[in-house]
C-alpha cells in the first residue's frame, strides 16, 4: 500500500511539472530531464541529459534515459566527448532507435 502512495505522489509531481512547463513554456528538457539528441548529417550524434551507457561497441552504443533507452547502429562508432550532462557520438550512424 506504501508503494502505491509513493508512486500516486510521483505522477501528480510529474503532472505538476508538465503542466507547469506548458504554460510557461519551459523546455521539457530542462524542466523534466528528457533526453534532447541532435544528430547532424549521419555521422555525428549529440545526447544531453542521458543516465549511462548499457553498451558501446564499434557497432551500437545503448544510452539509458531517464524515459528510455537510445540505441545507435552504424560503423566505426566513437564517443568522442562526453561529461555528466552530454555526449559526442561520431561514425557512420545507420540507425536510431527510441525503446521504451
Amino acid at each position: 500500500m506504501k508503494k502505491r502512495k509513493e508512486t500516486n505522489q510521483k505522477l501528480k509531481g510529474q503532472k505538476f511539472k508538465q503542466g507547469f512547463t506548458n504554460i510557461f513554456e519551459l523546455p521539457k528538457e530542462i524542466t523534466l530531464n528528457l533526453p534532447l539528441v541532435t544528430i547532424i548529417g549521419n555521422d555525428e550524434l549529440n545526447i544531453e541529459n542521458y543516465k549511462g551507457i548499457i553498451e558501446y561497441t564499434d557497432d551500437i552504443i545503448r544510452i539509458n534515459t531517464t524515459c528510455g533507452v537510445i540505441k545507435i547502429i552504424g560503423r566505426k562508432l566513437e564517443i568522442k566527448q562526453i561529461t555528466a550532462e552530454s555526449m559526442k557520438i561520431s561514425g557512420v550512424i545507420n540507425n536510431f532507435e527510441y525503446l521504451l
